[in-house]
């Protein structure tokens, strides 16, 4: 029994050093190959968002955005889609608030009341009242001219997203082209 004990308490941490020694391997080589993806595409950022409008996909695909030295390229469900720097007037994060109301009864009220006063104190303390539920998204626009005219891209991200922010502060650092467009 005594043996037993001992080869248990021996092997839990080999198993526990072995599985970490395996994790982080994997993990270095995961990060190698996003760094060797950026260098073959000549990218400076990368980041995956969910594609909320302006592209031919669905809603929430998975878009892996690679901002490039000369343009920006979206893949997602393996077609690719290239945006010229130059044809880019502005990436921001804009937000977008949705105010939900719902009605709600207090059914623990509603039995309380029943117990005390029979029906009546059910419908009194059981009453209906509003929940206010308040909803604030955040989207990356990116706004280009196309054939078309002035368009734009919006995928759904978070408000302190550290790689928005970069692609956004490395768009900043570019010369403001002024293009005139003719809304007639």
């Amino acid at each position: 029994m005594d043996w037993l004990a001992l080869i248990i308490i021996a092997a839990v941490p080999f198993a526990l050093v072995s599985f970490a020694v395996i994790y982080f391997r994997d993990k270095k080589k995961s990060k190698q190959d996003i760094q060797q993806l950026l260098a073959d595409k000549g990218a400076l950022y990368m980041i995956t968002l969910p594609h909320a409008a302006g592209l031919p996909l669905p809603e929430k695909v998975d878009c892996t955005i690679f901002y490039c030295v000369k343009n920006i390229e979206v893949n997602a469900n393996g077609v690719a889609f290239k945006l010229d720097l130059d044809g880019i007037h502005d990436i921001s994060v804009k937000s977008a608030t949705e105010i939900h109301r719902q009605l709600v009864s207090s059914a623990g009220g509603a039995i309380a009341g029943a117990h005390l006063a029979g029906w009546v104190g059910a419908a009194i303390f059981g009453r209906v009242h509003e929940r206010q539920i308040t909803e604030t998204r955040f989207f990356l626009f990116i706004t280009y001219t196309s054939t078309d005219g002035i368009s734009y891209i919006a995928f759904e991200t978070d408000q302190n997203n550290k790689y928005t922010d970069m692609i956004i502060a490395e768009f900043g650092k570019r010369p403001k082209n002024t293009k005139a467009v003719s809304l007639t």
